[in-house]
């Protein structure tokens, strides 16, 4: 796997929050490697035929050799032409721009709510010393309320 997919990879993997998630992607980036070094392996195949080696092998019959070389010398295989490679990176860059968006949504989303647990740590702490009448400073229709349940004798 190259650097830059590896940090990609670790990128993607560090950035998630549950093992679960960790543990599929770890998974997925293996798979993909996988893949990458089996394609890779088979794009360096050699193609050629060695018919000398054949005719060395196949001394009592050599003709077939010739047979099968003149054959295949002559043999024309249609082009494969396919646009299967480019709808797929279109797809995956269609999801990696996806990715990346909700990434930058998610990672908005924790400054929020990290910014939001502060202010309930802060809020938390000052109930602990906070008064009624500070209280009713903030929000007066609360004194008015209980004001009014008190007058009507309303306790619970």
């Amino acid at each position: 796997m190259s650097t830059t997919n590896a940090d990609s990879w670790d990128t993607a993997i560090s950035q998630n929050a549950t093992d679960e998630t960790k543990r599929e992607l770890a998974s997925l980036a293996k798979t993909m490697a996988d893949i990458r070094d089996v394609v890779q392996r088979d794009a360096s195949r050699s193609t050629e035929v060695d018919f000398a080696k054949f005719k060395r092998q196949l001394t009592n019959s050599p003709e077939i050799v010739e047979m099968f070389q003149k054959a295949y010398s002559t043999l024309k295989l249609p082009k494969y032409e396919s646009s299967e490679i480019q709808d797929v990176q279109k797809a995956f860059k269609v999801l990696e721009e996806e990715a990346k968006k909700q990434a930058a949504e998610s990672a908005k989303r924790i400054e929020e709510l990290e910014k939001e647990l502060v202010l309930l740590k802060e809020e938390r702490e000052s109930l602990e010393r906070v008064t009624m009448d500070e209280i009713f400073e903030r929000e007066p229709e609360m004194r008015e309320k209980f004001n009014e349940q008190i007058k009507k004798d309303e306790w619970f």
